[in-house]
């Protein structure tokens, strides 16, 4: 590349702040630790299955720490040079790591991952991993680089319940002024999956549709509209 440097495809979603996160009582002790809307310093291991909010959470962190922060989406990065990616990256107030288990069987990544992680600790920088496992379950990575995500304080995601899918819905229609009755919100959240990206980019269109129309939202809109057939797509 003579020296010049690769454009990332790194992008943070506007709606992944502290704002828009659904506080549960499994997820209190993390918010807690991580002073939840206040920039912090504590660093933490996240892990859980797909669609529980580990994306939203690294990126609600960096969206407090505004510029200073790094936020490193390992599976849209892995065709990068390592050393590029992470260039510099422990000057930043908060570093972000996304989908680490990504990594466990590429050897390229994990040195320059374990100097990294090195030169946080050092610095004091906000070091914020997820991962679909926990830190002992990646058994395929570096002993030094797996003790180091050991020693980070770790917080397990719970998958989102029916009443939290309805309790996301109500908050996403308060925020954007949507008057949703119960009879609706019991018929969305009965048919839209338990995945909260899915259901703020329903609430999205659905918020659209009603504002296009001009007709408030009620239970013949959402079925005239097949936005529900398409969330599961």
């Amino acid at each position: 590349m003579g020296g010049q440097q690769i454009p990332l495809p790194i992008q943070r979603e506007d709606f992944a702040t502290w704002q828009n996160w659904l506080s549960r009582f499994d997820t209190e002790p993390m918010e807690q630790w991580l002073s939840m809307g206040q920039p912090v310093s504590q660093s933490a291991y996240l892990w859980g299955g797909s669609h529980v909010g580990k994306s939203h959470v690294l990126q609600a962190c960096c969206h407090m720490a505004g510029h200073d922060a790094r936020y490193l989406p390992l599976a849209d990065l892995l065709h990068f040079p390592p050393d590029q990616v992470l260039a510099d990256a422990h000057l930043a107030s908060v570093v972000a790591i996304d989908d680490i288990e990504c990594i466990e069987t590429d050897q390229a990544w994990q040195e320059p991952l374990f100097t990294l992680f090195n030169r946080c600790m050092e610095s004091g920088v906000q070091l914020l991993v997820a991962a679909t496992k926990a830190p002992a379950q990646l058994s395929a990575l570096l002993p030094d680089l797996r003790s180091r995500l050991t020693s980070l304080t770790i917080f397990q995601l719970p998958h989102f319940s029916e009443e939290h899918i309805a309790a996301l819905l109500r908050l996403r229609a308060d925020a954007a002024g949507v008057a949703l009755s119960n009879e609706v919100l019991q018929y969305c959240t009965m048919r839209l999956p338990r995945d909260a990206r899915t259901v703020v980019h329903f609430m999205e269109q659905l918020d659209r549709l009603s504002l296009a129309q001009g007709r408030p939202v009620t239970i013949p809109l959402i079925r005239e509209s097949g936005l529900l057939s398409r969330a599961d797509d």
